[in-house]
């Protein structure tokens, strides 16, 4: 008589109550563990091109590096960083493989690829 969705006539007499969670006991802060960073994801693509683009930031204070990755499957990574003086192409490069974002055997090419293009833009 009320078509296909009859129950949609009728209405809950009082709304449904949320189960309430139990407090967890405080743990004694020298008991407490300390959280075990999470493992990064190993990148297996290789990089095939790479294309970098450097620039002063409006203050003219700092350079800001926009870094174009092409990975083996066509996948497109862009990455940017503002640098820091004390920054150098090889620490850079150790910690893109650190965080997964090239491969472990394109670290030195990476890192002399940035190293040509920083003594390009700075001279």
């Amino acid at each position: 008589r009320n078509g296909i969705y009859p129950l949609m006539n009728f209405a809950v007499s009082r709304p449904h109550a949320l189960p309430r969670v139990l407090s967890q006991p405080q743990e004694d802060p020298q008991k407490a563990k300390t959280p075990t960073p999470e493992p990064f994801d190993v990148e297996t693509r290789k990089v095939v091109q790479m294309q970098c683009n450097l620039e002063l930031n409006e203050d003219k204070s700092q350079w800001h590096l926009t870094l174009l990755l092409i990975l083996e499957d066509k996948l497109h990574r862009q990455l940017s960083y503002d640098l820091l003086p004390t920054d150098n192409s090889k620490d850079l490069a150790t910690e893109l493989v650190h965080y997964g974002f090239i491969h472990e055997d394109d670290c030195e090419k990476l890192a002399t690829f940035l190293e040509s293009a920083f003594h390009k833009h700075r001279s």
